[in-house]
């Protein structure tokens, strides 16, 4: 099923922008849980790809970015050539979580404590070694569960915030990818690739269950209640659509030809009844659309803009925010930047 209705309501209006040090693209943002503050990469295409932190108040930066480094230490992950300080996760008491990596080194996780530049490595080697990734974590805060190679193509593994063992959970030949807790963290949504394509499964504490398949890639499921919102390109390579399934084997698709984020997830508001997505169309690339994820309809807002994506969604004081990306029609640049909206009036209830 596709959206075929298109409610009247747009919204027009540029918001805050978030000023980008230095030169490259703004990507991925991500809210911390209470909204406070905003985590987001900056891409030179040099060779480096760098964290950045502001802060937040009524939907404006209240400072500078702040770039996340390990201070005084030259040979550590977050300096020289080849850098990669990333694909940050907020746990519910405000820790950053993020991935670094340095070229020719693994990829680890690091943290970093609410008002403190100070950074270490989550994981020793000693608990779990190889490369880590695709760290997503409970909603109480408990549980981290993320992919790691040390024991083959990548398996899915949980460690207990704060305990000294860590678990494997899910195993399989195949490479396993992007976990997702659902709303009360008794069940994961993650993505299998096989066979030249990405199918979705869901772990439980048992084997894991088969929820969607199909040609090409079902990619990045995120929950939204009891359904699984994900990406599928099974029209073919580059062509992107939203899916939801509310069960195993059934579908429908509510947005095609979507600009797919970099790494993030679907972007769902906070009552998971809409998300929010940028598209291919050139004439159509300075709007963020919403649709209503039952089917029953779709809005957008007009940025004035171009090439607009990546949004993110917070509910701050029954305020609806919206971090998103775009090209500057204006100023000549052609870096991505990052902008703030209040999108209340559009998708409030």
């Amino acid at each position: 099923m596709t959206v075929s209705i298109c409610l009247s309501l747009m919204l027009s209006a540029q918001g805050a922008e978030v000023g980008v040090p230095g030169q490259g693209h703004a990507s991925n943002p991500k809210w911390s849980p209470d909204g406070q503050w905003l985590a987001f990469e900056v891409n030179d295409y040099g060779g480096a790809l760098d964290l950045y932190l502001v802060r937040i108040e009524d939907g404006m930066a209240t400072e500078s970015p702040t770039k996340v480094t390990a201070a005084g230490d030259r040979g550590s992950q977050f300096s020289g050539g080849g850098r990669v300080v990333a694909t940050p996760v907020w746990h519910p008491r405000g820790m950053l979580f993020f991935e670094g990596s340095r070229s020719g080194s693994n990829t680890r996780f690091y943290e970093r404590r609410p008002n403190s530049p100070q950074v270490g490595e989550l994981l020793s080697r000693s608990r779990i070694d190889g490369d880590l990734s695709w760290a997503t974590i409970s909603p109480d805060g408990m549980w981290l569960s993320f992919v790691s190679d040390s024991s083959g193509a990548g398996d899915i593994f949980r460690w207990t915030y704060g305990a000294s063992e860590v678990e494997k959970i899910v195993s399989s030949p195949y490479s396993e990818m992007a976990p997702q807790y659902n709303e009360d963290g008794s069940r994961l949504v993650y993505s299998r690739k096989h066979r030249g394509g990405q199918d979705i499964f869901v772990w439980e504490g048992a084997s894991p269950l088969p929820w969607i398949g199909g040609s090409g890639d079902q990619s990045r499921p995120v929950w939204s209640g009891q359904d699984v919102v994900y990406f599928t390109d099974e029209r073919g390579e580059g062509r992107w659509d939203i899916a939801v399934s509310g069960a195993p084997g059934q579908k429908s698709v509510v947005a095609r030809d979507v600009r797919l984020p970099q790494r993030a997830t679907p972007a769902l508001t906070p009552d998971g009844q809409w998300v929010a997505y940028g598209v291919e169309d050139p004439e159509q690339s300075g709007r963020i659309t919403f649709s209503r994820l039952s089917g029953s309809g779709s809005t957008s807002f007009d940025s004035g803009f171009a090439a607009c994506g990546e949004p993110a969604l917070i509910e701050v004081e029954s305020r609806i925010y919206m971090a998103y990306t775009a090209l500057s029609s204006n100023d000549g640049s052609d870096w991505r930047k990052l902008h703030i909206v209040d999108v209340t009036n559009l998708v409030g209830n």
